[in-house]
C-alpha cells in the first residue's frame, strides 16, 4: 500500500473539511450578493420616487 492508512484518513479529513468551508463561503458570499442587489434596487426605488416629486 503506497500510502498508510493514517494518511489517508487526514486526507478524507481535510478534504471534508475543505469542502465545508468552500460550500459555506460560497453561501455566504451569495447572500451577500443577494442582499447588496436588494439594496441597490431598494436605493434606486427611492431615488425614483424622490425625482418624481
Amino acid at each position: 500500500m503506497f500510502y498508510s492508512f493514517e494518511l489517508q484518513m487526514a486526507g478524507v479529513i481535510l478534504l471534508t473539511a475543505m469542502a465545508v468551508c468552500g460550500v459555506s463561503l460560497w453561501i455566504k458570499r451569495r447572500k451577500l450578493e443577494k442582499e447588496s442587489v436588494e439594496q441597490e434596487s431598494a436605493e434606486s426605488i427611492e431615488q425614483d420616487i424622490s425625482e418624481n416629486k
